[in-house]
């Protein structure tokens, strides 16, 4: 019964790390505040308190052309809601660089893996420098970059999805540009991935392996009304 118990456990954890690092976060608009959300945006998925939402150990702070602010997150039962001042021109990133790492036994041979979710919101497609070790940012016009600590990230792929699960793949070119068109007025999530297999260490943990994602919301105020969005899934 003792072993049935841990193996349960066992499978339970590594569920619940495979779902996570499925997963994404991301920051929206709340009425007049903004929010950070983790789960799937194009599928209205939304993790809970209790719940894997509160795996997340987040930072943010506001960015405008004066500089970055400090901001405090508050978590509420299916988001962290952003406390602090954030000025209408100003944009916002969030990243969790505390969430656990991840540990894998396979055939005698031991795997600890990091994941570093992030993500930001901007106001309109003005160019920006990146900020997050992983970060996609406007580039003016229908064009946006990735970069990857500070370096433009080639070839990698971006997802843009709408808030009602439209999606479009592209890639980055070598300056980590990339181009889409966005048909519908509404809120839109650039998703992108990217993994780092250069073992390192985290204050005093050490892991084999880096895997990043990192979102960019941005709401269109043009274009073609937006279907509604499928029923939220809290989980």
């Amino acid at each position: 019964m003792k072993h049935i118990l841990r193996l349960a456990i066992v499978v339970a954890a590594a569920f619940s790390a495979a779902t996570a690092a499925a997963h994404h976060v991301w920051l929206e608009p709340a009425g007049d505040a903004i929010q950070l959300c983790f789960g799937e945006f194009g599928d209205n998925v939304r993790e809970t308190s209790p719940g894997l939402l509160d795996r997340l150990q987040p930072q943010a702070k506001a960015v405008s052309a004066a500089g970055e602010k400090p901001l405090t997150l508050g978590k509420a039962a299916a988001a962290f809601t952003v406390a602090g001042t954030v000025g209408p021109g100003d944009g916002v990133v969030a990243e969790d660089a505390r969430y656990p790492i991840s540990v894998r036994t396979r055939d005698g041979s031991t795997t600890r893996s990091l994941w570093w979710p992030a993500a930001r919101f901007v106001r309109d497609r003005s160019p920006l420098p990146p900020l997050l070790t992983l970060d996609v940012v406007p580039a003016g016009g229908n064009a946006f970059r990735v970069f990857f600590k500070g370096k433009p990230l080639a070839r990698a792929k971006v997802g843009a999805v709408a808030a009602f699960g439209w999606s479009r793949e592209s890639y980055t070119d070598e300056d980590g540009r990339f181009e889409v068109a966005l048909p519908w007025r509404g809120a839109y999530a650039f998703e992108v991935h990217h993994t780092d297999r250069t073992a390192g260490r985290r204050g005093e943990e050490a892991y084999d392996t880096a895997s990043y994602v990192t979102t960019l919301t941005l709401v269109q105020a043009q274009g073609i009304d937006m279907p509604p969005s499928p029923a939220a899934k809290p989980n």
